[in-house]
């Protein structure tokens, strides 16, 4: 078996593992979403939250790896790529269809985190907002705790 066929192999291999973890992420991505929107209203979600985006965190290192390997094996075979991919053609195929899926995968993670970076943003504000009347309702409170009502004439 000659080396661009094995590097071929590898580069083949690096992409079903990426599929596979970014479909992991976005799982968790989407999963975020319920999260966030299940404890909209204050601030209970947020360590479930923090957890997830510490699972993705060792994920994406995990993805980090493989680019490095996928890049640095990439450049070993590029030059041969020309010449050789002809008599592998169904296995560039494959490859070429994987980088698709990858692509495909990473393009719905970043709408899936922005949605979620619109809902963190209005959970955000509904919190506040929350707090805010508590704490004028609160003052209301005091301030006609204060005040002693007047008694009705006897």
């Amino acid at each position: 078996m000659d080396q661009f066929l094995s590097r071929l192999r590898v580069l083949d291999g690096i992409l079903e593992t990426k599929t596979n973890i970014l479909k992991q992420i976005l799982n968790i991505t989407e999963n975020q979403r319920t999260v966030l929107t299940a404890g909209s209203h204050d601030d209970s979600a947020l360590p479930i939250f923090a957890g997830m985006n510490e699972e993705k965190q060792k994920l994406i290192e995990t993805l980090n790896e493989g680019d490095r390997v996928f890049q640095r094996t990439y450049r070993e075979i590029k030059s041969a790529f020309e010449t050789e991919a002809y008599k592998y053609a169904g296995l560039v195929r494959r490859v070429q269809e994987r980088i698709k899926r990858v692509t495909a995968l990473d393009t719905r993670i970043r709408v899936q985190e922005a949605r979620n970076g619109d809902v963190r943003a209005t959970s955000k504000k509904a919190v506040c907002d929350n707090k805010c009347t508590r704490k004028r309702i609160a003052g209301i409170y005091e301030k006609n705790k204060r005040v002693s009502p007047k008694q009705p004439p006897r």
